[in-house]
């Protein structure tokens, strides 16, 4: 029998919701804050308007960075990453409202923060009860929604285990070879009311994906390279036919024009805020083992330029030209590398590199000379992502990890240059901070990955 699992809306509504009482109950905190304590501060205190604009903008800012975060996922994510995201949220809500909304509005000195603090740590302390609170509420009453899989033997695998993780919102209970008739696949499609479907053969994929949607089954469909570069293109009607334009032009020349300002900016204030970082971790580096500072590299940057990436030497000093790429537990990592890779201190001397206009905040990853020769050879492709510079952060790097296959970190290279925009590069900041102490986005290669670059290198 089909399973009905049609409940995904009202459990979107009931994520609504919890968020809508979360963002109320922190402005409330807030509000108890400002009226009690800066308002009255005040030469000429705010009567009641003025408090509710004041704490309205609080909650705006609130959501804003609940969005930037990802802290609207109710019961999509880890406890942990949960509680991490609202932290984050609760940190910069709170720190721009005293710089932006707290200060100005005092003429007189210094304004303390001590009584936002305290009211800060009352509003985590409720967050951590309130998300223990809606996770046991939704995994109640939405269980993991059974899922079928169908994909080609080659990689079913690795996409189960990718929804595993997400065990709290997908349950994949069966999973079919694309390669069996399609009579079996869509009769295994009917006992569902979900389906993933994998990179399959393209005719066979459209099949399945119209069989489904007549039958109203959701469909979670896993990109093709192709399905990006069309999925944000212009429509344009010739007579009564529709045309999607795509162009493969990267980004305008205004948008590089900002974005070059604010790489500038930024570099610039980061270079200056992180200075004492760089002398302590320069000193501990020189002192472990006498070796150099500093790491040079030659990468690639748009068009497919050659630049000397710098960042701090991790590994133990060596002149070897052989490409040798970082594995699990490599023996070859400092004490003191160990511990700036896992943190990511040691990408710090790319700001260098921005400011001196090789490589943007924001873009691709710049992958070595050899790697991309040898990308560009499997995957035809590869070469699209060389519209722009290569960053420091981006969408690569934050959804992707260090031995993601390079196949599904150009999937999301391009979704960044196709919806590129200065605030998606606000956005992907913000979000880097969230993602700088999770362990597995510093994994190296499996030995497996590390066999394959070096037989074909």
């Amino acid at each position: 029998m089909k399973i009905d699992y049609k409940k995904n809306i009202n459990r979107s509504v009931l994520k609504l919701f919890f968020a809508f009482v979360l963002i109320i109950t922190q402005s409330i905190f807030f509000y108890s804050i400002w009226i009690f304590y800066y308002n009255e501060l005040l030469r000429i205190p705010y009567l009641m308007k003025g408090n509710y604009f004041v704490t309205g903008i609080y909650a705006i800012v609130f959501l804003i960075f609940m969005i930037v975060f990802d802290s609207t996922k109710f019961g999509d994510e880890k406890i942990t990453n949960s509680i991490f995201s609202f932290f984050l949220t609760n940190f910069f809500t709170n720190i721009l409202i005293y710089f932006v909304v707290i200060i100005p509005t005092y003429s007189r000195g210094f304004v303390a923060i001590t009584p936002l603090i305290k009211t800060a740590i009352k509003q985590e302390i409720f967050i951590i009860i309130w998300l223990l609170f809606t996770n046991m509420i939704l995994s109640k009453l939405f269980p993991p929604m059974p899922i079928l899989l169908i994909s080609n033997k080659n990689s079913i695998d690795n996409i189960l285990f990718k929804f595993n993780k997400k065990d709290t919102i997908y349950n994949v209970v069966d999973k079919i070879d694309s390669e069996k008739p399609i009579d079996d696949i869509v009769n295994k499609c009917n006992k569902f009311s979900n389906v993933i479907i994998g990179d399959i053969n393209s005719n066979k994929r459209n099949d399945i994906i119209k069989y489904c949607f007549s039958n109203s089954i959701n469909t979670f469909v896993i990109p093709k390279l192709s399905d990006i570069i069309i999925k944000n293109s212009s429509t344009i009607y010739v007579s009564d036919t529709p045309l999607f334009l795509s162009v493969n032009d990267g980004i305008s020349f205004f948008d590089v024009l900002i974005k070059r300002f604010f790489d500038i900016v930024i570099s610039i204030v980061s270079l200056i805020i992180f200075s004492p970082i760089f002398l302590i971790i320069s000193m501990l580096i020189k002192f472990e083992d006498g070796g150099r500072v500093f790491f040079i590299q030659k990468r690639v940057t748009k068009d497919c330029k050659v630049f000397n990436i710098i960042k701090f030497r991790s590994m133990i000093d060596e002149d070897s030209e052989k490409v040798i790429p970082t594995s699990k537990n490599d023996i070859r990592v400092t004490k003191i590398g160990n511990f700036i890779r896992k943190t990511h201190i040691d990408e710090l001397p790319q700001l260098i590199n921005v400011l001196i206009g090789d490589m943007s905040i924001v873009g691709p990853r710049p992958e070595r000379i050899e790697h991309v020769n040898i990308y560009k050879n499997e995957i035809i492709e590869f070469q699209y992502r060389f519209k722009v510079k290569a960053g420091i952060t981006g969408l690569a790097q934050i959804y992707g990890k260090y031995n993601t296959s390079a196949y599904d970190k150009l999937k999301l290279d391009l979704i960044y240059i196709k919806n590129y925009s200065i605030l998606l590069d606000i956005e992907l900041i913000l979000k880097t901070l969230k993602v700088l102490f999770a362990k597995e986005k510093t994994e190296g290669f499996d030995f497996a990955q590390t066999t394959h670059i070096m037989n074909n290198a």
